[in-house]
This record gives C-alpha cells, sequence and structure tokens, in this order.
C-alpha cells in the first residue's frame, strides 16, 4: 500500500465512520444543540448537513445565509441527500460545534431563486449564469 493511501485511509479512521470527511458522507452529526439566530450572518464556506433522521446521513456542503434564512443548493438532477430530504424535511446543520434544528423547504419562487444565486456567485465567486444553482435544487432552512 501506497503511503499516501495509508494516510487516507489512517485520516478516514480518525475521522469516525459518523462524521462527514471531505466528500465522503458519514452519519449523525455531534454538537451542542442551539437556536438558529435571527440573522444568518457570517455562514462558513463549508457546512455540515444531516437528512433523514432515521438513519442519519450528513455531508459537507456550501451554504449561504440571506438575513434569516440558509439556503443550501445542488444540482438539478438531485443527490442522494435531496431524496431523503423528499422524505422527511427535518434536518441538522452543524456550524462549528453548534447544532440547528431546521426544516428544508424546496425553493420555487423565481425571485427567491434569483436571490439565493446571485448569494451563492458572490460568497463562492462562481458564475451566476453557470446554471448549478439557478437551474438546480435550492432549499431553504428554516426554523421548524
Amino acid at each position: 500500500m501506497s503511503r499516501s493511501w495509508a494516510v487516507f485511509v489512517g485520516a478516514l479512521a480518525a475521522a469516525g465512520c459518523s462524521e462527514p470527511f471531505v466528500t465522503i458522507p458519514g452519519g449523525e452529526l455531534t454538537g451542542a444543540d442551539r437556536q438558529p439566530p435571527e440573522v444568518w450572518g457570517d455562514v462558513p464556506d463549508t457546512i455540515q448537513l444531516e437528512t433523514r433522521p432515521v438513519d442519519p446521513y450528513s455531508i459537507n456542503m456550501w451554504g449561504v445565509g440571506i438575513d434569516g434564512d440558509l439556503y443550501v443548493a445542488t444540482s438539478g438532477g438531485g443527490t442522494a441527500w435531496t431524496e431523503f430530504i423528499e422524505d422527511d424535511h427535518n434536518v441538522r446543520v452543524r456550524i462549528d460545534d453548534g447544532l440547528y434544528r431546521l426544516q428544508a423547504t424546496l425553493v420555487e419562487e423565481a425571485g427567491e431563486r434569483s436571490r439565493v444565486t446571485l448569494a451563492y456567485a458572490d460568497k463562492y465567486e462562481v458564475d451566476p449564469d453557470e446554471g448549478w444553482v439557478s437551474d438546480g435544487m435550492i432549499f431553504r432552512l428554516e426554523r421548524p
């Protein structure tokens, strides 16, 4: 086994099976339960989203805050986590050491979708016309 592969396997084992690791999904997130803020101001570049409460599935992803709302998005075809949200809208988000219990709502209104697309483009320095957010699935994560 090559040294780099051994380091990767070791890092994966150290991360544990429950936490997402880079692009590898994980399970239940740990942290201190917190009330969602009134304004999602300084959302870090990468947040962690946990879906499917009965068999938790968590991932690292990009997110943006716009006033009192937190948003996540994926390309138009969706992913495993978007299917889990269709079955159960209850999610948890970990930011730093805080866990926030939220509900995911698919955003369909054009004006809101446009605001989210522009917020992603500004925060992550991507072309808003590229389409992965504007044509994708956008979810507003809100208080239950």
